[in-house]
């Protein structure tokens, strides 16, 4: 089981995000919107679907598998595992109470990427910083890249995917870049620096004369296990600034 894929499941339990249970039946399958609520006795637990005591019971004598499917950020999280007993009356708090089935911590984790990435705005008082580097065909990525070589830019949004940017010249100067640059970019937040590869899109607006108003593509981040630790590391930065640019629409 990948590492990083257990990560995420671990973190979208923590967040009780939203799932659906699929329980089989009869040659069929029986979907219910659910939702993971909690960690017991190194299993999951989840919320019960209500009118189905008797097919829970024989799924549980039987142990036969049950397939789960989630949400977190940008990627489709599934696993099949048993119910190894109900739980009733778990209090999730002070005002709520379910019940629950607890499942076995699933051997398999799948994690796909969604076709199409959620984009955030960066919020205000966000403490995260980019810069950029053109970098030769050859050049390490993870290597310090000359003064020479940097492109000034600022981050207007971000997701899993790519990232919004606007690159200023020199002395009223266009920006040395083009689509065809290799480009390294280092993405802080909170402290934390990440490394990534990626190319220029192509502007949708017109630049001005020191000015590119335009996106970087990043390479495909599934390709290894190094890969995929950025694209966890990217979905819970792309989370925490989605669960804070709604918590200023609320304020505002």
């Amino acid at each position: 089981m990948s590492a990083t894929n257990a990560a995420i499941l671990i973190e979208a339990i923590n967040r009780n995000v939203p799932a659906v249970l699929s329980l089989p039946s009869a040659g069929m399958t029986r979907n219910h919107k659910s939702r993971l609520i909690g960690d017991l006795d190194g299993g999951i637990l989840i919320q019960a679907p209500p009118g189905e005591t008797a097919l829970l019971q024989e799924l549980i004598r039987d142990q036969t598998p049950c397939a789960v499917a989630l949400r977190s950020g940008i990627l489709k999280v599934m696993f099949a595992t048993s119910i190894r007993r109900f739980q009733p009356d778990w209090k999730m708090n002070n005002d709520l109470i379910v019940d629950a089935l607890l499942l076995d911590f699933p051997n398999k984790i799948e994690a796909a990427q969604k076709r199409r990435d959620y984009r955030v705005e960066i919020p205000r008082d966000t403490d995260i910083a980019l810069r950029v580097w053109r970098l030769a065909p050859r050049d390490y990525l993870n290597a310090q890249p000359p003064a020479a070589a940097e492109v000034k830019a600022a981050i207007n949004d971000l997701s899993a995917g790519g990232i919004g940017v606007t690159f200023t010249g020199k002395d009223g100067q266009p920006p040395k870049i083009c689509m065809e640059d290799r480009l390294r970019i280092e993405l802080k937040y909170n402290g934390q620096p990440i490394i990534l590869e990626g190319r220029m899109r192509a502007p949708t607006i017109t630049p001005e004369q020191n000015k590119i108003v335009t996106g970087i593509a990043f390479k495909k981040l599934q390709e290894n296990l190094e890969g995929r630790q950025k694209l966890a590391h990217l979905v819970r930065i792309v989370g925490e600034l989605q669960r804070a640019e709604r918590r200023q629409r609320l304020i505002a």
